[in-house]
C-alpha cells in the first residue's frame, strides 16, 4: 500500500463525509434510535424489559459511548448518533478502497468505494441515528485487518487483529458472529498453539466492553439474562427453525430486497461476473483449479456466507443489516472486474470508464432526486411528518383523555409524547392470531399515529391534514370503548 493509496482513501472519506451533511436526519429514526437515546439520556442500562431498555440486550457500549462524546459536545440525542453514522460511512467508504486496492487498480477501487457509498441503501444509513453505516465500516475495516494479518510472516500481526475483533465487537456484537469464521481462517494457518492464543487475546477484547456493560446492567448475571433472554425471542419469534416456512420465505425475501438495492447496478455486473467462471467451468471442468484456502475465494466465501446465512436462517429485522456484507461484494465486484479490464483493448476501457460512471452516478441521482424508499426524501418526509404529527397531538389533544394506537413507531411516540399513553399494536409476523382488546377507560380519542393501522369496519374515523401531503387520523371515543384488533386493522366492538 502507497502514500498515494493513503492520500486516496482519505479523500475518498472526506468526500464522503461532506456529501452526507446536507441531508442528515434531524429526528430519532426508529424504535432502535430511542433506545439508543435513552442510553445517552438517562445512563446506559440493558435490560429486557422494554421499559428498562437503555438500550436492548447486547448493548452495543461502545457505539453508545462514541456517540456519547458528540452529545457532550453540545449535540442532542439524535444529532451523536447521526454524527456517528455519518463518520461510519467515510470511515466505511476509505477502508473499502484500501481493502479493494489489494485485489484492483486505483481506479477500479475508487469506483467500488465511491458505488458504495453513494448507494442509496448504504447513503440513507448514513444519514440517520441507526447503527448500520458502523456495521458496515466495522465489517469491511475488519475484513482488511484479517486479510493483511493472514498475509504476514510474524503470528503477531494475527495476535493484534485477534484482540482488536474482540474489543471492536464492543460497537456491535453481532460483529463476532457475522466475521468470527473470518477470523478463524485468518489464524488457522498459524496452527493450534497460536490459534488458541488469538481467541484468548479476542476473548481479552471481550472482556474490555464486557465488564462495564454487565456492570451497568446489575451484574454479569443479569446481563446475560437479558441476553439470553433477547437471544429466544429473535430465534422462536423470527427464525427458521421456529417458524419454517413462513420465517424462510419472508427473510429470503428480505435479504434479496436489500442485496438488490444495496448493489443495484453492481449486482447485475457481479452476478454476470460470476457467472462467467461458471460457465466455463461447466465447459472444461478439468481447464478450472480449485480456490486456494488463502486465496481469495476462500477469503470473501469466509467474510459473505456467515452473515447471508444468518439472514435467511435466523433474522434479518432492518435492510441495514446487509451492509455487514455488502462492502465485501462490492470488493469482490472490483476484484473481478479487474480481471476482465485488462482483457479489453483501449476502446473497450473507455466504454468501460463510462459504464463505471454511470454505476455510481445513477444510484445517487436516485438518492438525491427521487423519492423512492432509500432517499433524501424520505428522510426529509420522515422528519416532517413526525414533527408535524407530534406538534398536532399537543395542541389538539387532552394527555389525559387520549390514547396514541403505534405499531413501528411506538417508541418514537414514547420519547416525543411522554405524557400521552401509547398502546403498542404489533401483530407476530408469521401466522395469524386472534382478535385482542383493549379496553379505553377515561379515554375521548383515540389517535393513529402509524401508516398502514386502517379500521375493519366503518368508524367515525377523522382525518387532518397536519402538513402538506401529511395526515393523521384518530377516533372519537367513548370512556370505556373496547377496541378490538385483527392484523393490521382495528374496531371499536363495545362502548359502555
Amino acid at each position: 500500500m502507497t502514500r498515494r493509496d493513503w492520500l486516496a482513501a482519505t479523500l475518498v472519506g472526506v468526500g464522503v463525509v461532506l456529501a452526507r451533511l446536507p441531508f442528515a436526519a434531524r429526528e430519532l429514526w426508529a424504535w432502535d434510535s430511542v433506545l439508543y437515546a435513552r442510553a445517552l439520556e438517562g445512563g446506559f442500562h440493558v435490560g429486557f424489559d422494554l421499559d428498562a431498555q437503555r438500550p436492548h440486550a447486547p448493548g452495543y457500549i461502545l457505539y453508545v459511548a462514541l456517540a456519547d462524546l458528540f452529545r457532550r459536545s453540545g449535540a442532542d440525542a439524535s444529532q451523536a448518533l447521526v454524527v456517528v453514522s455519518i463518520l461510519a460511512s467515510g470511515l466505511g467508504a476509505a477502508a473499502l478502497f484500501l481493502l479493494a486496492r489489494r485485489f484492483t487498480s486505483a481506479p477500479v477501487a475508487a469506483l467500488a468505494a465511491l458505488g458504495y457509498a453513494l448507494n442509496p441503501l448504504a447513503w440513507m444509513y448514513g444519514e440517520i441515528a441507526y447503527p448500520y453505516a458502523l456495521l458496515g465500516a466495522l465489517a469491511v475495516t475488519l475484513a482488511g485487518a484479517f486479510w493483511w494479518a493472514r498475509h504476514q510472516a510474524d503470528a503477531r500481526a494475527t495476535y493484534l487483529v485477534s484482540f482488536a475483533f474482540g474489543l471492536v465487537s464492543g460497537f456491535r456484537q453481532d460483529l463476532l458472529l457475522l466475521l468470527g469464521v473470518l477470523w478463524l481462517w485468518t489464524a488457522w494457518p498459524r496452527g493450534p498453539r497460536a490459534v488458541a492464543a488469538s481467541g484468548a487475546l479476542v476473548l481479552g477484547g471481550i472482556a474490555v466492553w464486557l465488564v462495564p456493560s454487565a456492570a451497568l446492567s446489575g451484574g454479569l448475571v443479569t446481563y446475560l439474562q437479558a441476553l439470553g433472554a433477547q437471544t429466544d425471542f429473535v430465534r422462536t419469534t423470527y427464525s427458521v427453525p421456529a417458524q419454517g416456512v413462513d420465517a424462510l420465505s419472508y427473510n429470503l425475501r428480505f435479504t434479496v430486497y436489500a442485496l438488490a438495492w444495496g448493489l443495484l447496478g453492481f449486482g447485475v455486473l457481479l452476478v454476470g461476473l460470476l457467472l462467467t467462471p461458471v460457465l466455463a467451468w461447466l465447459r472444461a471442468p478439468s481447464r478450472i483449479r480449485a480456490p486456494r484456502p488463502e486465496g481469495p475465494a476462500a477469503f470473501f466465501l469466509a467474510w459473505l456466507a456467515p452473515g447471508l446465512l444468518f439472514y435467511v436462517l435466523v433474522h434479518i429485522g432492518e435492510w441495514g443489516y446487509v451492509l455487514s456484507v455488502l462492502p465485501g461484494l462490492y470488493v469482490l465486484t472490483a476484484a473481478l472486474t479487474e480481471r476482465l479490464v485488462r482483457r479489453v483493448d483501449p476502446a473497450g476501457r473507455r466504454a468501460w470508464s463510462v459504464a463505471g460512471a454511470a454505476l455510481v452516478l445513477v444510484p445517487a441521482l436516485l438518492f438525491v432526486g427521487t423519492p423512492q424508499r432509500f432517499s433524501a426524501a424520505a428522510i426529509a418526509s420522515h422528519d416532517t411528518a413526525l414533527r408535524a404529527r407530534v406538534d398536532y397531538v399537543k395542541r389538539t389533544f387532552d394527555a389525559e383523555q387520549t390514547v396514541i394506537l403505534a405499531r413501528e413507531d411506538f417508541l418514537l411516540v414514547r420519547y416525543y409524547l411522554p405524557r400521552y399513553r401509547a398502546w403498542l399494536y404489533d401483530p407476530q409476523p408469521h401466522g395469524t392470531e386472534a382478535a385482542k382488546r383493549k379496553r379505553a377507560m377515561r379515554t375521548t380519542a383515540m389517535v393513529i399515529f402509524t401508516d398502514g393501522l386502517v379500521p375493519r369496519q366503518g368508524l367515525e374515523l377523522r382525518s387532518v391534514e397536519v402538513a402538506p401531503g401529511i395526515r393523521l387520523a384518530y377516533v372519537p371515543l367513548e370512556p370505556g370503548s373496547v377496541i378490538e384488533f385483527y392484523g393490521n386493522r382495528y374496531t371499536v366492538r363495545e362502548r359502555q
